[in-house]
């Protein structure tokens, strides 16, 4: 199951990128699984500035089989 999620699914509210951005980076956390959605326009236009933000923030990426159960 993911720990964060917005209403970023719903392609009739877009345009709202600032918006998007800081709902993001204020979910961020140890262990955090965001659920982005691909049809979301805002997402594709600010994931790479949220990763790189991320990153420089020492967070790392992982794939969920890498975690421990």
């Amino acid at each position: 199951m993911w720990s964060f999620a917005y209403d970023d699914w719903n392609e009739d509210n877009q345009g709202r990128e600032e918006y998007a951005k800081k709902k993001i980076m204020d979910n961020i956390h140890n262990g955090a699984v965001i659920l982005l959605h691909g049809n979301s326009k805002d997402n594709t236009n600010i994931l790479d500035k949220c990763i790189k933000e991320i990153k420089a923030n020492g967070y790392e990426f992982s794939n969920l089989d890498q975690f421990e159960r």
